[in-house]
């Protein structure tokens, strides 16, 4: 049996939260979804510019009618949710925490995309004992992401990250994340919806509707599947310490000191 997460980003430019994460199920699921979820987006999916029909949530955001219809059918066929999300603001203060005096750290530009999945792959196959009812521990999921401009980094890094996990763990993962297109790809759009709301929850304030799946009256109760296991993961400023103290020791070969909060590295 193959098991299969699909994964996006999302935040807006404005906010500060930032979110990763989508769907899993195996190749036979996403196979009955595919086909279901398709027979919803001919009938009210948004149509590009080669009339082509697809789902994406931000721009269904004032039709929650036609997107509980999409709900329902990720709902019957995916027994597995995952995300990792935090502030940027966090983020860039706990950059800014980690100094080597005399050199300058070359960050790859901001990055949220890699430092985000690496949190999620990070926490994910840490924590597969809880999905152990659901994925045995002996399958292998592999990653599909969307087509981003953050495919390059993630391939540039992928070796060394892989290096660098615990053995008992390094088995758990699959080949390097496939990049496709979301918008000739059901799951994907899955992925999509998932980390929106994900993403809208943290950005009012009610992070605690992700497990719940709390949707509001938009979308009528209805029995899930079972089992199904919803995986949340939040970081913040002081759990990246260490993560990014390892990636800059790695880059530069030097001792790294972890500032406290509020210092200043250019002081």
């Amino acid at each position: 049996m193959g098991w299969h997460a699909y994964i996006d980003e999302s935040y807006t430019p404005d906010g500060d939260a930032y979110v990763i994460g989508g769907c899993i199920a195996t190749d036979q699921d996403w196979a009955t979804f595919s086909a279901e979820w398709c027979l919803f987006t001919e009938r009210f999916g948004r149509v590009d510019a080669h009339g082509h029909r697809y789902f994406h949530m931000a721009e269904m955001v004032h039709r929650f009618e036609e997107v509980g219809f999409f709900y329902s059918v990720i709902n019957k066929h995916v027994p597995v949710f995952v995300s990792a999300r935090f502030n940027r603001s966090e983020f860039n203060r706990a950059r800014n925490r980690i100094y080597i005096p005399g050199a300058a750290i070359e960050w790859d530009r901001q990055n949220y995309y890699w430092i985000a999945l690496r949190c999620l792959m990070d926490k994910f196959h840490l924590e597969r004992p809880q999905l152990d009812r659901i994925i045995p521990q002996n399958e292998v999921v592999q990653f599909h992401m969307d087509e981003t401009s953050d495919r390059k980094s993630v391939e540039r890094m992928w070796a060394e990250y892989i290096v660098h996990r615990p053995n008992d763990i390094r088995d758990r993962y699959a080949a390097i994340p496939v990049f496709e297109n979301d918008k000739h790809v059901p799951p994907l759009q899955a992925a999509d919806f998932w980390v929106w709301w994900v993403r809208e929850w943290c950005d009012i304030g009610q992070p605690d509707k992700i497990v719940r799946h709390d949707f509001g009256e938009f979308v009528k109760p209805t029995k899930w599947r079972s089992p199904r296991a919803t995986m949340d993961i939040a970081f913040t400023e002081e759990q990246f310490l260490p993560t990014l103290a390892r990636m800059a020791k790695n880059q530069s070969g030097r001792n790294v000191i972890v500032l406290s909060g509020g210092q200043d590295a250019d002081l």
